[in-house]
């Protein structure tokens, strides 16, 4: 059986409507920049913990010992799986330059824990080349399009550097849009279908997500 967050539907066909689709999943995310010794960018740690729902959806039938834990390699078959579909939707990821999409490669480093009744997803989600952050503003954005899971940062410590950004540049996690914001939006896409994409490689869902922005230079 596919778990929920990999076996994600189209809830509304046309138009806006998908922007109001009712999430049935949440995640709390936390999320790393990952900077290499040149200061170059090299990917994105991501950590998605999951609802008490989703989690004991998810993990029915795992316990294969019948002890009530599960263990690492109990939940490893999950996560194989999680991993594996998760690449059809390339990690509900995005990162660009100069508002330009960039490839990435297959994530690395994943596992997943079950803790307080909830599970976590960690893995690294690279660039296929290193950015340079010096050649223009760089951000990324953790979203689900069809609007299925809700992602949303953790208030405390929701992002982390590891390693350090070429002097000169910093980074900032933008706050949701205003509602002024938003109503512009709401008009601008009016009249957009659903398999609309603009040139800077936004489709619905990603205009509603908070965006992660390293900016170099004043």
């Amino acid at each position: 059986m596919r778990r929920p967050i990999l076996s994600l539907v189209f809830l509304c066909s046309v138009g806006l409507s998908s922007a109001w689709a009712h999430p049935h999943v949440w995640a709390d995310v936390r999320t790393s920049l990952m900077v290499d010794a040149q200061g170059f960018i090299t990917g994105v740690r991501m950590e998605w913990t999951f609802d008490e729902a989703y989690s004991g959806f998810a993990l029915d039938g795992l316990d294969v010992n019948g002890d009530g834990t599960y263990g690492p390699e109990e939940i490893k078959p999950l996560t194989d799986e999680n991993i594996a579909n998760l690449a059809e939707s390339d990690y509900f990821a995005m990162m660009r330059q100069n508002n330009k999409p960039l490839p990435h490669g297959k994530v690395t480093d994943y596992t997943q824990i079950y803790e307080n009744n909830r599970l976590t997803l960690a893995f690294v989600f690279p660039l296929v080349t290193p950015a340079d952050p010096r050649k223009g503003v760089f951000d990324y954005k953790v979203y689900d399009p069809d609007f299925f899971i809700s992602f949303d940062y953790v208030k405390d410590d929701p992002v982390d550097v590891e390693g350090k950004l070429p002097q000169g540049c910093s980074w900032e996690l933008k706050p949701f849009l205003s509602d002024e914001e938003l109503e512009k939006k709401r008009n601008f896409l009016a009249d957009k279908g659903t398999d609309w994409v603009n040139d800077t490689g936004e489709d619905f869902g990603s205009l509603f997500a908070r965006p992660m922005v390293v900016t170099c230079g004043s």
